[in-house]
């Protein structure tokens, strides 16, 4: 409540203020009244933030004539800074008895209604304020607390909603103080959920990007191919057909174990990421560190079907760390962050609601336990493959399985400029400084991704547990 109050005051004075200093003076036309100088010297001492003097220039003004509108809604404002509530709804009540009517004196007479408790009252004149300007943000925000404190969360999300079109900052905000739909409690009979991730048909390429593009070459070819190529596998499959870094999550799970206490990371070395895919609350902070002696532009993404929303851009220092967050909107699946610099560094999230998933190893296989008995959708989500979909019970203390396969033939990857024929280039250079001219900077270790377009190849006839086909020396492999 304490953190909503501070809210209330830092807000309430700026949109009615605004809309009245643009109205100009109510007796431009005639000969002043002398109420009009106690008027403006209130608006004046508003401005300057006195809100006691400006509370007597406009009980002034209102003294000389009553009929001021203008000083009734301003005294209103100025007294509800000074925690007067009460006698700043008698003066919006004069205001509007007057006829003045605007969104902005809704929405401080909404806001000293919040501080008075009287949160339906509040409610009503924040949707008065929004019926006459719906572009008033903060008003949707307000509403949004006003839900929060009557515990109606549906409601909360809306809000929500609505923001984030609009103001993604108060959207987040209202969203970090809405009550999580997952509950946590002990679970003393909870079962566990094994099984494999699979992939059939010819393993996708393997991307490959030509560091001739990247803004610090001489750095980033000590990890590449040795012919000008950093490479990226999207789909790493065992030779049984394991498919890793896929994400297996529980749907709606209502309740059950915390998540994990530890913030996750986004470790850059090497212009290279060490996690391809994770699970990640709507929301949670994550944290970057960067370990290069480089500058990465850090961004992060959200994806809705074929929209994608570029949400913040940031550097991020060499040898430093920086808190991001992986906020995205309600019907969001997908987050991603990269560096738009090295666009092979680059880590995909799935949204998750509760801290029921697991992310595959190298084989394909997750564990998921302590899961609270009962029947669920559980999600195989790979970021260029359809998500597979399938439905499992758990018993108590007992264990489940499921499996899924991807069909190689269905990746949905974007075209990349994969063309790894190529020759190697000397990753040294005479100038001992940077084409930016900055000092050049040489890694110690040089790594070459090895790559076999031989051994990349994958049969596609003989479904899941099938072997790689390395051909025999002369023959030649289909494209």
């Amino acid at each position: 409540m304490k953190c909503t109050e501070s809210l209330f005051r830092k807000l309430a004075v700026a949109p009615l203020l605004l809309c009245i200093l643009l109205s100009g003076s109510a007796f431009a036309k005639d000969k002043p009244h002398p109420a009009e100088a106690f008027y403006q010297k209130g608006l004046q001492l508003s401005q300057e933030l006195d809100w006691t003097s400006a509370t007597e220039e406009f009980q002034k003004a209102v003294a000389l004539k009553p009929d001021h509108k203008l000083a009734h809604a301003n005294l209103g404002v100025a007294l509800s800074q000074l925690g007067h509530h009460k006698l700043a709804l008698l003066a919006f009540e004069k205001a509007l008895a007057l006829g003045y009517d605007t969104a902005a004196l809704r929405y401080n007479r909404g806001a000293s209604f919040a501080r008075l408790n009287l949160l339906a009252e509040a409610e009503t004149e924040y949707k008065a304020a929004l019926k006459l300007n719906p572009r008033l943000v903060r008003a949707d925000y307000e509403l949004g607390v006003i839900y929060l404190l009557q515990n109606r969360r549906d409601e909360v999300l809306e809000q929500v909603k609505i923001l984030y079109r609009r103001n993604r900052k108060l959207a987040q905000q209202l969203h970090s103080q809405a009550p999580p739909g997952y509950k946590i409690m002990s679970i003393s009979d909870g079962g566990t959920l094994k099984g494999q991730v699979k992939m059939i048909g010819e393993t996708p390429r393997v991307r490959a990007f030509n560091l001739i593009h990247s803004p610090n070459i001489e750095f980033c070819t000590r990890m590449s191919d040795g012919k000008g190529h950093r490479l990226l596998r999207d789909y790493v499959v065992s030779n049984e057909g394991g498919l890793q870094d896929t994400v297996v999550a529980i749907r709606a799970v209502p309740k059950g174990k915390p998540f994990a206490s530890q913030m996750q990371t986004f470790h850059i070395a090497r212009c290279h990421s060490d996690k391809y895919a994770i699970g990640i609350r709507n929301g949670e902070d994550l944290l970057v560190e960067n370990t290069d002696p480089i500058n990465h532009e850090i961004a992060t993404y959200e994806f809705a079907g074929k929209n994608i929303t570029q949400l913040a851009y940031k550097t991020v220092l060499p040898h430093s760390t920086q808190i991001r967050d992986a906020f995205v909107r309600e019907d969001v699946e997908e987050f991603t962050i990269k560096c738009n610099l090295h666009p092979f560094l680059q880590t995909h999230g799935f949204i998750v609601d509760n801290p029921y998933y697991a992310v595959t190893d190298k084989d394909g296989r997750f564990s998921i336990e302590n899961i609270p008995p009962g029947t669920y959708e559980v999600v195989a989500w790979h970021t260029y493959s359809p998500t597979q979909k399938a439905t499992i019970t758990i018993s108590s203390n007992s264990e489940s399985s499921v499996e899924f396969t991807f069909d190689a033939k269905e990746v949905r990857r974007k075209l990349y400029q994969d063309d790894i024929k190529g020759y190697r280039f000397n990753t040294m250079y005479d100038s001992p400084v940077t084409y930016q001219g900055d000092v050049r900077v040489d890694d110690p270790i040089e790594i070459l991704q090895d790559f076999s377009e031989a051994e990349e190849r994958y049969l596609s006839d003989s479904g899941p547990g099938l072997i790689r086909a390395v051909p025999a020396p002369g023959s030649e492999i289909v494209e």
